[in-house]
């Protein structure tokens, strides 16, 4: 198996910074974030992750787990809307880092290491791969790691209960326009088929659905953020691109991890998506509900 070893430049910067009182670091996370700070830190502490899930209506008294929490942008949100929230992290670094951002937070337990490897033992109504499906070819000893990973995940759900998967799209519009692939940092990497292929990879539409209906999932609904899952700003569904709504608001889309080229102009080609019906392939991004 591949380093299990993940980090950015931001981890230990936060680690001092959540030791902070919580009243000082609320002020201080509005200044750092009006002052225009590195993408790790900005992906870390901007409220604006969130809305990915903010909107989806939790059962209050369920349980959650949520696998690759990251530093903890999500987890103070599942936290309000659930009973019981288990994190689950790969590195110590950023586990500490999440039992001190939420440290007032009586329903979370966190738990730092691979979570391939971890003997859990409770069942979940809700579960959550955001921004970790991608990584399963480095992190989980299989010949075919995404597919296992999404059953061993499977079997950690309730009945009637709900996967969320959140992950760049293969072949997403701002690939085709110019934008580097997030995890290899190379231009057309994934409209390529990952030729430098570490480990690490997407999905299209088409092939997250067999990926997914393979592993035993059979209700499966995806949402579309725009510009992406990382900083969504807004949620679309199926429902509301059949009526042709305007997508002028698709501005040229910011890379903040890496300088981008800008071959067409995204907005004015998502349009003429919009029209054919088939913007939904060409999303930047996925958020997929998935039950058994």
């Amino acid at each position: 198996m591949k380093n299990n070893s993940y980090h950015d430049s931001a981890e230990e910067t936060l680690l001092k910074f959540f030791d902070k009182p919580q009243s000082q670091k609320e002020k201080e996370i509005v200044d750092i974030l009006n002052n225009n700070p590195i993408w790790p830190v900005l992906y870390h502490l901007s409220p604006q992750r969130k809305f990915l899930l903010s909107w989806y209506p939790f059962k209050k008294n369920a349980s959650l787990l949520e696998v690759g929490a990251g530093c903890g942008a999500l987890t103070g949100l599942f936290c309000e809307k659930v009973k019981k929230v288990v994190a689950v992290e790969l590195t110590d670094e950023r586990a500490e880092i999440i039992k001190k951002r939420y440290a007032d937070k009586k329903n979370l337990k966190v738990f730092a290491g691979n979570f391939n490897q971890l003997p859990l033992k409770d069942k979940f109504d809700y579960i959550t791969l955001i921004g970790v499906l991608e990584y399963q070819g480095r992190y989980a000893e299989s010949n075919n790691p995404y597919l296992n990973f999404l059953k061993k995940v499977k079997n950690y759900l309730k009945k009637n209960s709900t996967l969320f998967i959140a992950i760049e799209n293969k072949i997403g519009l701002k690939y085709l326009a110019g934008g580097k692939e997030d995890h290899y940092g190379n231009l057309f990497e994934s409209i390529e088929n990952y030729p430098s292929y570490d480990g690490i990879k997407t999905f299209t539409k088409k092939e997250l659905t067999n990926l997914l209906k393979n592993a035993g999932f059979n209700r499966i609904k995806f949402y579309y953020p725009f510009p992406d899952y990382k900083l969504p700003y807004w949620i679309l569904t199926d429902e509301s691109l059949n009526l042709n709504i305007p997508v002028s608001y698709l501005s040229q889309i910011i890379d903040y991890a890496n300088p981008r080229e800008f071959i067409f102009n995204e907005s004015v080609f998502a349009n003429s998506l919009v029209k054919d019906k088939i913007l939904t392939h060409f999303s930047n991004s996925f958020l997929v509900e998935c039950h058994v």
